[in-house]
C-alpha cells in the first residue's frame, strides 16, 4: 500500500468516525526540509565548520588565480547528418495538404 492509499484509508476511516481529516501526505516536507537546513548550519558554526570551509575557499581560489591562464580550446567540428524525416527522396506524399486543412 503507498502513501495515497493509506491517505484515502484515513480519510475514509475520519469521516466514518466524525474526527478531523488527516493531513495529506507530504504536507510539512516543505518546512522540514527548511528547519533541518537551519539545524545544520547552525551545528556548522557551532562545529566550527563554516570557518574551515571558508578557509579552504580562500585557499583554492588563491590557487586558482595564481595558475597561468589558459587559451581556450577552438571547438572541433561536427559533421551535420540530416534527419531521416527531412531527407526530401524518403518523404511520405501529403495525401490532404496542409495540416489545417485535413
Amino acid at each position: 500500500m503507498n502513501a495515497a492509499q493509506q491517505y484515502m484509508l484515513d480519510l475514509y476511516r475520519a469521516a466514518q468516525l466524525d474526527q478531523p481529516a488527516p493531513p495529506a501526505p507530504g504536507t510539512g516536507d516543505v518546512e522540514a526540509y527548511r528547519s533541518f537546513r537551519t539545524w545544520r548550519a547552525f551545528q556548522g558554526v557551532v562545529d566550527e565548520r563554516v570557518a574551515a570551509r571558508r578557509a579552504r575557499r580562500a585557499e583554492l581560489l588563491s590557487l586558482l588565480l595564481l595558475r597561468s591562464p589558459r587559451r581556450p580550446s577552438a571547438p572541433r567540428p561536427v559533421a551535420v547528418r540530416p534527419y531521416p524525416v527531412q531527407d526530401s527522396t524518403r518523404r511520405v506524399p501529403d495525401a490532404c495538404g496542409r495540416p489545417a486543412e485535413c
